[in-house]
């Protein structure tokens, strides 16, 4: 059985989030600024500076989440709205990027295979990580449920 100290690894992730929330904003800022071509002020617009936010949010729930992991307390309804609520915001991003999807092959008519493969694993992933956070709420719900109970039978 492997033994791990829950705190520590609380802190690490909080850190590795910190670092990534701190590195992406330059790289949000500068997007428009990367992409050279007619379309790079409508795409940033469109599908670049929505995704970014929405990254950011998803980043700061962790953050948040990843706070109560280290106050020992991870069995909340905070935490299953916290999941519940980053699992809305896969489903938005998802979206965003099949729309992004259509709109390259069927306005644009852009045949750059990989960027279409990109998006297509894009859509999947947040599209799968929604799910897997549905999952997890409904499962910290019902963790929640029996805690609660729990406490008021001792």
């Amino acid at each position: 059985m492997i033994n791990f100290n829950i705190k520590r690894l609380g802190k690490i992730l909080n850190i590795v989030l910190t670092i990534g929330f701190v590195c992406f904003i330059p790289v949000f800022l500068l997007s428009p600024f990367m992409l050279k071509n007619n379309y790079s002020d409508l795409y940033s617009a469109l599908f670049i500076y929505p995704n970014g936010c929405l990254m950011l949010i998803i980043i700061i729930q962790f953050m948040r989440l990843f706070r109560s992991l280290e106050n020992d307390n991870p069995f909340t309804n905070k935490n299953v709205s916290i999941l519940y609520h980053t699992g809305i915001i896969s489903f938005i991003m998802s979206f965003i990027w099949i729309i992004d999807l259509i709109l390259m092959i069927f306005l644009v008519h852009n045949t750059y295979i990989n960027y279409i493969i990109v998006l297509l694993f894009l859509f999947i992933l947040f599209f799968g990580v929604g799910i897997a956070l549905f999952i997890l709420s409904l499962l910290f719900k019902r963790a929640t449920d029996y805690k609660e109970e729990n406490d008021l039978t001792i």
